[in-house]
Parts: C-alpha cells; sequence; structure tokens
C-alpha cells in the first residue's frame, strides 16, 4: 500500500523542510562566522584586481557608448575596432580625471600637513595652555593641573618613543601599498578588456543562468540585473557628485569662518561623506582633533558647521541629487550601514546601503508575488 499525501500536507511538509534548512543553515552560518569572514576576505584579496576591473568598467561604461555612438560614429573602420577604441579612451580618461583629482588634492593636503608638522610644537605648547587655563577657570587646583599636563607629556613622550614599534607595521604598509597598485594596473587592464568583450560576457551570463535555472526564475534574473545596475550606478554616482558638493561647500565655509587648514579638512569631510549616515561625523573627528591643538576656539566653530552642513546634506542636498532612487526607508539604510561596517569596515559601510537596497527589492517582488498568487479567504460572518 503506497503511502500518499494530499496536496495540503505536501505544503507543510514543503515549508517545514524549508524552516529547518534555512535554521541549519543560519546555525552553521553564526558558528563558523569567524571562518567564513577570513575565508570571504582571502577570496577577496584574490579576485580583488577583477573587481577592481569590473568596477572601471562599469563607471566607463557610459562614457564608452558616448565615445562609440557619438565621437567616432561616422568615421571608417570596423566596429571592433571602434569598440577598442572607445573602451581604451574611456578608461584612459577615467584615470586620467582620477589622477588630477588625486594630484590636486594630495598637494593641498601635501602642503597642510607640512605646515602642521613644522609648526606641531607651537601649537601643542598653545593647546597646553589653553587646558590650563580651562582648568584654572574651573577651580582646579595647580597641581593637579601639573599632573594632567605632566601626564599629557609623558603620554607624548611614550607616543614617539614607541613609533620605532611600529616600523615593522610601516613596512608592511608599504608592502601593501605597492601590491594595491599592482592590483589597480591590473584591474585597468581587465576593465578595458571586459569593455571590449562586453556584449560577450552578457551573452555567456545569460545562457549559465538559463542552463542553471528554471526559466521563470532566469526570467527573473534577467529582468533583476538591470534593476541592480541601476541601483548601484545611481547610489555611487549620486553620492560621488554629492560628497563633490559637500567638499566644496565645507570648503568655503571653513574659508569664510577663517578656519586654519581649511583644504586638507576639506578634503576629510568630503571624501568621508561617501560613507552615509556616518560619514560627516567621521570625517569631522579628524578635523576638531587638528583645530583643538591650532586653535580651539576654532574646532568649536568647526563642529557647529559640520553639524549644519550634515543637517542640510541629510534633509536638502541628499535627497535632491539621490532622490528616492535606492527605494528603502531611512531605517533600513541605517540598518545596513552598521551591519555592513560591522562585516567588511568602512568599505562595507559604503557598499551596504546599494547591497541592501538590492536585497530589498527581492524580498518586495517576492512578497508581492506570493501575495498576488494567495488564495483569498472567504469573509466569514460574526
Amino acid at each position: 500500500m503506497k503511502f500518499r499525501l494530499d496536496e495540503n500536507s505536501k505544503k507543510i511538509v514543503h515549508i517545514g523542510g524549508a524552516i529547518a534548512f534555512i535554521a541549519i543553515a543560519l546555525f552553521f552560518f553564526f558558528s563558523n562566522f569567524d571562518v567564513l569572514k577570513i575565508w570571504v576576505h582571502n577570496v577577496f584579496q584574490v579576485l580583488m584586481p577583477f573587481i577592481i576591473g569590473f568596477v572601471i568598467a562599469f563607471l566607463m561604461n557610459p562614457i564608452m557608448i558616448l565615445f562609440e555612438t557619438k565621437v567616432f560614429a561616422g568615421l571608417p573602420g570596423s566596429k571592433k575596432l571602434k569598440r577598442n577604441i572607445s573602451a581604451i579612451l574611456a578608461v584612459i580618461l577615467g584615470v586620467v580625471l582620477v589622477g588630477l583629482l588625486v594630484f590636486v588634492i594630495g598637494s593641498q593636503m601635501r602642503e597642510s600637513l607640512d605646515h602642521l608638522l613644522a609648526n606641531y610644537d607651537k601649537y601643542l605648547l598653545s593647546f597646553e595652555s589653553f587646558m590650563q587655563d580651562t582648568l584654572e577657570f574651573l577651580h582646579i587646583e595647580a597641581a593637579e593641573v601639573e599632573n594632567i599636563l605632566e601626564s599629557s607629556e609623558d603620554l607624548l613622550s611614550d607616543l614617539l618613543k614607541n613609533i620605532q614599534t611600529y616600523a615593522p607595521t610601516i613596512f608592511n604598509f608599504g608592502l601593501g601599498f605597492i601590491t594595491l597598485i599592482i592590483k589597480i594596473l591590473v584591474g585597468i587592464i581587465a576593465g578595458v578588456y571586459m569593455l571590449m568583450d562586453k556584449e560577450r560576457f552578457i551573452a555567456q551570463f545569460r545562457q549559465l543562468n538559463r542552463a542553471l535555472f528554471p526559466q521563470v526564475v532566469s526570467t527573473f534574473l534577467e529582468n533583476f540585473f538591470p534593476v541592480l545596475r541601476r541601483i548601484f550606478y545611481d547610489f555611487i554616482v549620486g553620492k560621488a557628485l554629492d560628497s563633490l558638493i559637500i567638499g566644496i561647500i565645507c570648503y568655503v565655509g571653513l574659508e569664510l569662518l577663517g578656519i586654519s587648514y581649511a583644504p586638507f579638512i576639506s578634503v576629510i569631510v568630503g571624501v568621508t561623506n561617501m560613507i552615509p549616515v556616518f560619514g560627516p561625523f567621521i570625517g569631522a573627528v579628524p578635523g576638531i582633533f587638528i583645530l583643538l591643538l591650532v586653535e580651539p576656539i576654532e574646532a568649536l566653530y568647526f563642529a557647529i558647521f559640520v553639524f549644519a552642513l550634515q543637517q542640510f546634506d541629510g534633509n536638502i542636498l541628499g535627497p535632491k541629487i539621490l532622490g528616492d532612487k535606492l527605494g528603502i526607508p531611512s531605517f533600513w539604510v541605517l540598518f545596513s550601514v552598521t551591519v555592513g561596517g560591522a562585516i567588511f569596515g568602512f568599505v562595507g559601510m559604503f557598499i551596504g546601503v546599494p547591497v541592501f537596497a538590492a536585497i530589498y527589492y527581492l524580498v518586495k517582488m517576492f512578497v508581492d508575488y506570493r501575495l498576488a498568487n494567495k488564495p483569498k479567504e472567504e469573509p466569514t460572518e460574526i
């Protein structure tokens, strides 16, 4: 006698099996989280040149299309030749623009750092004098003031003495920087190849997608990836434009307020502004620390200015540039930044938002699909 399940029993078994599988998967994930994190980090390090290449190709693709369809459209030559030239020129243009930006910003930062280091002793004495006046104003005894100042001097002295301890770390940082440069160069080459053979890669992905998944799933994925591309592109380009504007506004505002090291501090504020929610506050910390040494009252003005700037960015400028393109509420933005930062550091804080926006879109589509296909219950009379 064969044992058969009715439709309701089959549905219960399927749901129970799915729940059990998810529970077991979550258990193994969290119990081996540290191992998985190290493994993912190692995989990313190996694939980093190609990830960089993909990012370059992703961002330079519109420029390549512009060259191909507008600049070289009427010129003689094969389509492949025009594509190759357009891809190379697009990447070169991107590298040159980034290089010029880094050069201009770097020269300003170097000048500010040189001036800061040259006047470090004077700033330190000024800060100690300020602290002594403040403590005396608060009616703290002179002996306690001396103890605090001596402790700060001892701490600084110990820090300077321990620089030799960090020499191996500095050496490793130098090796890591050289390795990063090599990865970037390989990534640039990979980005050019990806742009040249863009259609081939897309066709191979579609074939793999259709071979691995059922038609319903593969069709959904083909329709989803343009949405994914739009989410990432809108976020990266929009956030970069937003941070550039914030950096410029910060520089103009600090110059008008007469705050020292305005170019250096504005660069820090603009770069860290790429991190949603926490970026402006992260960028404010180094500026406040520097200005405390230079002129403590400037640190107070700067803190107030950055807070006002963050409010302007969060409530006016950011929504104007990004709008509601990500499609996720503010709470989930905070959630994605926090979780992404906890797992992948500053990079996770940046990419966590578009990644979660994509996941949010998938979950929303799944819920809408399930609700649309769920049989409606007949209303019962009370």
